[in-house]
């Protein structure tokens, strides 16, 4: 039986309000259009799925990672300019991986104690999204907000522990639907810095002779880094 376990908390998507409330002083700029292209590269905090189905069944006191640190990259193209929104298109990868801890859990008291370790579980996603964004600003500095459909990967894994053998979900591509925003700055002409807060919903997936059912799920990323023109 695969344990209910307490969720990680999420960041309300008002923040993508946030986004929007940059953006409305951005557009009313007038300046030169933004570049042609746009590369990031930025560190990333990567949300990794707690549901069932997505992690190993394991007891309900085994701790499950939640959040990784991890990489985001890609690269953004701005092909073409309706009064004062930009229309972009591009993909980017990112990639997380996080380990829980092994607790030793003691039940009753005096000679009848008992004492087990629980496992400790690995968990990793690679999601490649591609989005379409609508941009606000120029080209010293605008925001963004964007949307796709793109893939997730899944692993995830428990050690053995005693003799308990080692479990684990095999890796598998799974449909991800992705939305968010964020901004970039450019303090020379061609190096600046961005910032980016991504919502992955993943999507449900009936159960398989290789994979177990799993339902669906939503994490979030923040990224920030470097941002090339």
């Amino acid at each position: 039986m695969v344990p209910t376990v307490p969720k990680v908390p999420k960041v309300p998507e008002v923040l993508v309000l946030v986004v929007l409330a940059i953006a409305a002083p951005a557009a009313a700029q007038t300046a030169e259009r933004l570049p042609w292209f746009a590369i990031d590269t930025h560190a990333a905090t990567v949300g990794l799925p707690q549901a069932e189905g997505w992690v190993p069944a394991v007891s309900a006191d085994t701790e499950l990672p939640g959040r990784a640190w991890g990489l985001s990259t890609g690269a953004t193209v701005y092909p073409f300019r309706l009064g004062l929104i930009t229309f972009g298109a591009g993909a980017s990868i990112i990639i997380g991986k996080g380990s829980g801890e092994s607790l030793t859990i003691t039940s009753g008291t005096g000679p009848t104690a008992t004492t087990r370790v629980t496992p400790v579980v690995h968990t990793g996603i690679t999601s490649l999204v591609p989005q379409v964004s609508i941009n606000f600003g120029r080209k010293q500095g605008w925001s963004y907000l964007s949307a796709g459909l793109g893939v997730s990967k899944v692993s995830s894994r428990a050690d053995a522990v005693g003799s308990t053998p080692a479990t684990e979900v095999p890796e598998a591509w799974n449909s991800a639907l992705n939305f968010g925003g964020g901004a970039r700055w450019f303090m020379k002409p061609h190096l600046g810095a961005g910032f980016d807060v991504r919502f992955v919903k993943l999507a449900s997936r009936s159960a398989t002779a290789a994979l177990p059912a799993a339902r669906r799920t939503q994490l979030w990323n923040i990224s920030a880094g470097i941002s090339i023109q």
